[in-house]
């Protein structure tokens, strides 16, 4: 009977919260009836203004779980994101439930979810780009990634006394950063999902006649257990056996430790033999850590 009337004081409270939101009570009502329904989320309801309700019915509308909708730290952490004007989750959500389960996939792991989107040609993926969550979100990975790169621009440090532990000829080699590359088996334009991939640093090798001899790919990652992207993952196989294209028209001219030309441009189609690919990671924050040889 205490039970009944906890329920119906929620739903009298959450009611209030939840009336310009369409929300299934019901189905609110099935899930704070289950035995399973976690006893700090009750606690949370009963005690907090805010409206967690309409929090729960996205992530019922979104298709996610009794587990996942019910788990009081992402309903808060949902919550704060509702909360925030510059987001516009609410309109978002509201006109695609799809995009509620991209919402989720971003807030669990922003560094890898943000590098699948931003080598995506899905154009709701792509939206999410421009989005104030998703700059936000992303922001200590996409800053990590550039402290590394600036710390081995400079040749000196820890961060490239290690690739050059591991890269002995590593001083001969041109920088690159950012290069769309083809995967094996597509040519330029390579515009479609799966078709392309983008190397955070690449250490190029010219021969004695300044062309262009391999390439060896560095991939940035906030901690090590940030896994590679399905395209990230593929180049690493072709490592050591083949090529990649060079996807864009616009060329590469400049080596960016030194600011100087290339001996020789990089064009759309130029076939760059991929020699081996590594992995720089942090600590999970801005530290950083190591290297390992991926392939």
């Amino acid at each position: 009977m205490r039970h009944l009337k906890i329920l119906i004081l929620l739903l009298l409270n959450l009611s209030l919260q939840a009336q310009n939101y369409c929300v299934n009570f019901t189905d609110f009502v099935n899930d704070f009836s289950d035995s399973k329904f976690p006893i700090e989320l009750k606690k949370l309801l009963k005690e907090s203004d805010a409206d967690y309700l309409t929090a729960w019915n996205h992530l019922k509308r979104g298709g996610l779980d009794f587990e996942t909708r019910t788990n009081p730290e992402l309903l808060k952490k949902l919550r704060v994101d509702l909360d925030n004007t510059k987001y516009g989750l609410q309109e978002i959500f509201e006109a695609d439930t799809e995009e509620i389960l991209i919402w989720k996939q971003l807030k669990d792991d922003p560094f890898y979810n943000g590098e699948l989107i931003k080598e995506t040609t899905d154009p709701k993926l792509l939206k999410w780009k421009d989005r104030e969550f998703f700059k936000a979100v992303t922001k200590k990975g996409d800053d990590f990634e550039i402290a590394m790169l600036n710390k081995v621009k400079a040749r000196t440090g820890p961060e490239y006394e290690k690739l050059k532990e591991l890269i002995p000829d590593i001083d001969q080699r041109k920088l690159v950063s950012q290069m769309q590359f083809c995967l094996p088996g597509f040519l330029p334009p390579c515009n479609a999902k799966g078709e392309f991939f983008i190397a955070d640093q690449v250490w190029i090798k010219y021969d004695e006649f300044d062309e262009i001899e391999n390439m060896i790919v560095v991939d940035a990652k906030l901690s090590e257990g940030t896994a590679l992207t399905s395209g990230q993952t593929t180049a690493k196989n072709q490592a050591g056996k083949g090529s990649l294209a060079f996807k864009p028209q616009k060329a590469k001219t400049v080596d960016e430790t030194t600011s100087l030309d290339l001996p020789d441009e990089i064009n759309q189609g130029t076939l760059i033999e991929i020699k081996s690919f590594y992995k720089l990671f942090g600590d999970g924050n801005d530290t950083f850590k190591s290297v390992k040889k991926l392939n």
